[in-house]
């Protein structure tokens, strides 16, 4: 019988610890960004949130120092690649390395595919696509060099379904796990791990005014074999763990966190 190591079991929760590492959020200041900030920084991680809103990133930045964390707020684009650049070795300079990324920025535009303007897809997908490209490339640099990191991609049941009136959105995120299976392949050599989380509606204060419509909740609802609608929270156990040791032999995955949708 195959002997496994006694420490592997004694140190088994321990592997699920961020201690003292480095996190870098983007969409950092709201919605789902900010709640993964805060489980980061729970299980003992420093953040670095990113957002162009700098009042919300203040906010956030409270909240992580409220855990007994460091934060470093920082705003800028991510599709602007001298921003995004400029925030990685800001990262960097202040903490000396970036163990984890979390891509959350994102946005949707839900209309008739016939009245979506080129200028909307265009920004639905450089921001929730190539925001996503330009991050892991440029964090994946100090990544590559230290050998080791964590990225995490937000992605969505809309990747792998679709939905009427949800062009560039369902584009953009199916898109988005191939870019994660992707970089997983080429960089897994090299001690980088690269998934995705999928959730299904999650409650936030963006989407709030659909759920508390009658008619789309008991659509969603529908879908949902556990009955109930994502919180925030229902989250934080895939990213920390996607984010820590435990997980050092997953990589190009998609993870669904949708109550069963996807399997309904």
């Amino acid at each position: 019988m195959e002997q496994i190591p006694r420490e592997k079991l004694d140190g088994l929760l321990s592997q699920f610890a961020l201690t003292d590492q480095v996190a870098l959020v983007t969409g950092g200041s709201r919605g789902l960004g900010r709640g993964i900030a805060l489980a980061l920084a729970a299980a003992g991680a420093h953040v670095a949130p990113v957002s162009r809103t700098e009042a919300d990133l203040e906010a956030v930045a409270g909240e992580i120092r409220s855990l007994g964390r460091q934060a470093l707020p920082v705003a800028a684009d991510v599709t602007d690649e001298a921003q995004v650049q400029a925030t990685v070795q800001r990262v960097v300079h202040q903490f000396g390395r970036i163990d984890i990324l979390v891509n959350s920025a994102g946005i949707v535009i839900i209309k008739p595919t016939i009245e979506f303007t080129v200028e909307e897809w265009e920004r639905v997908i450089r921001i929730n696509l190539e925001g996503t490209f330009l991050c892991c490339k440029e964090v994946g640099k100090v990544m590559l060099q230290e050998g080791h990191g964590k990225i995490i991609n937000l992605s969505s049941v809309r990747g792998l379904q679709g939905r009427a009136k949800d062009p560039a959105y369902a584009a953009s995120k199916g898109a988005v796990n191939l870019l994660t299976r992707s970089l997983a392949i080429e960089w897994a050599k090299n001690g980088v791990n690269v998934n995705a989380i999928a959730p299904t509606f999650i409650r936030t204060d963006l989407n709030a005014y659909m759920l508390d419509d009658d008619a789309t909740r008991e659509w969603v609802l529908g879908r949902i074999p556990m009955g109930r609608v994502g919180q925030i929270w229902d989250l934080f156990g895939a990213a920390v763990f996607l984010a820590s040791r435990a997980s050092d032999f997953i990589t190009g995955q998609t993870l669904y966190v949708d109550g069963g949708w996807t399997v309904a």
